[in-house]
């Protein structure tokens, strides 16, 4: 199913970053704008599922998250797990894992479907999927940073198919799945997709693993590159025409190329364009990540491109968006024509958020 938009060519031929800043800048009470949707031509369809949400991996296994800016300062740093590549303890706290059988939560989410339930993240790049009913390790194995369990990826297929949301995820990458030479394999991938279909469950579309471009934080071995990813992202592909060929294959999922987030400390940039290059063929849509800006949390660790609620309103930020749909598209037209683009992570600021007033980040 697909659904019209239609917009007046000759009103707001803008996405819809641009329509807010034009609405904001309307101050002047008696002016009305009058808008008729029925008379103005369809400029092009969206899937049924355009509007989606994610879920970070960590949020269902639980682990040190973003700690919440109210206790930033005042309570003490958990170090009882390692955090993403080189970012300090103090900015996690443990968070328990999210309880998807809330009756509230599943409501409130059934009213945004039918969508996609995207569960990844940072986090999933090294995760353990413990195939068997015992309760999870106090230590995860080596190799991985966390553990998921069937009861929690049951809670995950069990509330995708109650709020008709098809299920999108990423697989480890991290050391516990590759071999001797270093080399990617589907050890933990191919226990997650049997045990999904053995739930009833499925997974509509993939990413190999979460935002290559920043792959030291992700969990990927020391000197990861474009040609490593290459290599990797071959025997993914393989294992996805064999195991699973009706599972859209989405990538590369870069992020923070376009000049909207500044440089990160400690984390070289892979660029897809790279990456791109090197994979040659494989991917079913092109994915991207779009972050305006980066959070007060990592402000304090030396990054660059923060914002404050004032920008947050301007024209100039509410179209970052469109510019880096614009960056990645062109990268799409040029290695991938005609494939569809999937922006599949996005927020207010990476980090985790920032303390706006909108309430979204406690």
């Amino acid at each position: 199913m697909k659904t019209e938009i239609r917009l007046s060519a000759s009103l707001v031929p803008v996405a819809l970053a641009s329509t807010i800043a034009l609405m904001a800048t309307l101050h002047a009470p008696a002016q009305q704008v009058t808008l008729s949707p029925k008379t103005m031509p369809a400029i092009g369809t969206v899937d049924e599922r355009y509007q989606s949400y994610n879920i970070e991996m960590l949020e269902v296994t639980g682990g040190r998250f973003w700690a919440p800016y109210r206790s930033q300062t005042s309570a003490p740093a958990d170090a009882a797990q390692p955090t993403p590549g080189p970012m300090p303890a103090s900015l996690y706290r443990y968070r328990a894992p999210i309880d998807l059988t809330n009756p509230k939560l599943r409501k409130l989410a059934a009213a945004l479907g039918p969508a996609y339930l995207r569960v990844s993240g940072t986090w999933a790049n090294s995760t353990y999927f413990q195939d068997t009913d015992a309760p999870a390790p106090t230590t995860p194995p080596l190799g991985f940073n966390g553990v998921l369990t069937r009861a929690q990826w049951r809670s995950v297929i069990d509330f995708s198919r109650a709020v008709d949301a098809n299920l999108v995820t990423s697989f480890a990458i991290s050391p516990g799945v590759r071999d001797t030479n270093g080399v990617w394999t589907p050890v933990e991938a191919q226990k997650l997709l049997n045990y999904t279909r053995s739930a009833g469950g499925s997974i509509a579309a993939a990413e190999m693993f979460n935002e290559p471009t920043f792959a030291s934080m992700g969990g990927a071995p020391k000197g990861y590159d474009a040609a490593a990813y290459a290599r990797d992202f071959h025997a993914f592909e393989a294992f996805i025409q064999k195991e699973d060929p009706e599972m859209k294959v989405l990538g590369p999922g870069g992020v923070g190329e376009s000049g909207s987030l500044g440089p990160m400390p400690g984390m070289n940039l892979i660029k897809s364009e790279d990456i791109l290059k090197a994979e040659g063929p494989g991917l079913d849509a092109f994915s991207y990540h779009f972050y305006g800006a980066v959070s007060k949390r990592c402000l304090r660790i030396g990054a660059v491109g923060g914002t404050t609620p004032e920008e947050a309103l301007a024209p100039d930020w509410l179209s970052r968006t469109n510019h880096d749909q614009e960056f990645y598209a062109a990268l799409r037209d040029r290695f991938t024509p005609g494939k569809p683009l999937w922006l599949t992570e996005t927020g207010e600021t990476a980090c985790g958020g920032d303390p706006l007033g909108v309430g979204l980040h406690r």
